[in-house]
């Protein structure tokens, strides 16, 4: 496979991409769309972190503000306050852990990314919102590796061919935070971030294009609608065709699989691996 790119510095340690990573996701929230990866009390983050570490996670994504569907329509975003709240004790609990692997929080407020990355070291932001423009300050001050999600509910330039706009805004973007100085920069398509099942399944077909772009690609499709919804399933009964569809997203060259099911992805990349 001709990956995008071979190599991601995340902190003080360059990472090889040639064998893809896989990014354990932990929701210190109480609503997030899965319910099985919420983790609330110590108790729950501590086995959360402990669980995702020993099954091979080679990232920890820690999120506080759910950002499924209803959220982003307006219904329940949580104010900074709150979400730093939930995320302070489970980057508190990832630190007494002496966890090894990069930690990346998931937030689109700069502010929390910037609390983050000074009292906790963190090592990547994963910002779905894809504007850009508020986290260049940070980005650049700490020199941390940044998400840069193609949220198509935010594009307000868009047009029918979500490949295209997609492309257009990756190529402007990358070019934004290079000339920042930033350069530590994975893409995400934003599968269901403001599209439907159909289009989102489209994209994946046609991810490698995407390559183009010169950056690490990160496929979250993790227990999503597009994953459960064909099959008239739920988040909670769609595992095979979630890895299924992960599957799909590494031969079309994805680096990173944002997902909840860490052994058993860690598992398909093997098999994969081995023919």
């Amino acid at each position: 496979m001709d990956y995008a790119c071979s190599h991601i510095r995340l902190g003080a340690r360059l990472y090889d991409l040639r064998q893809p990573m896989v990014m354990a996701i932990v929701n210190a929230t109480p609503d997030s769309f899965f319910a099985a990866s919420r983790a609330q009390t110590e108790e729950d983050l501590r086995a959360a972190l402990t669980r995702a570490v020993n099954e091979g996670a080679d990232i920890i994504d820690i999120g506080a503000c759910s950002t499924r569907p209803a959220v982003q329509s307006g219904d329940g975003i949580v104010s900074e306050q709150e979400e730093w709240q939930r995320l302070q004790p489970a980057l508190t609990i990832a630190r007494q852990l002496e966890i090894r692997v990069p930690l990346s929080v998931d937030t689109f407020r700069a502010d929390i990314a910037r609390r983050a990355i000074e009292e906790f070291g963190v090592e990547l932001i994963n910002d779905i919102s894809g504007k850009t423009s508020n986290f260049i300050g940070v980005l650049s001050e700490f020199n941390a590796g940044y998400v840069l999600t193609y949220n198509r509910a935010n594009d307000t330039n868009k047009t029918a061919n979500l490949l295209s706009d997609a492309m257009a805004f990756f190529s402007h973007k990358v070019d934004e935070l290079h000339r920042a100085g930033i350069s530590d920069i994975i893409i995400d398509p934003g599968f269901g971030f403001g599209q439907t099942v159909e289009e989102s399944l489209s994209l994946l077909d046609n991810l490698g294009a995407l390559r183009h772009i010169g950056c690490p690609i990160l496929a979250g499709i993790s227990r999503k609608r597009m994953a459960y919804q064909p099959a008239g399933l739920t988040p909670d009964t769609c595992l095979e065709q979630t890895l299924r569809l992960e599957a799909q997203a590494l031969d079309q060259g994805a680096q990173i699989l944002r997902v909840h099911d860490v052994a058993a992805t860690k598992q398909i990349i093997t098999q994969i691996a081995n023919g």
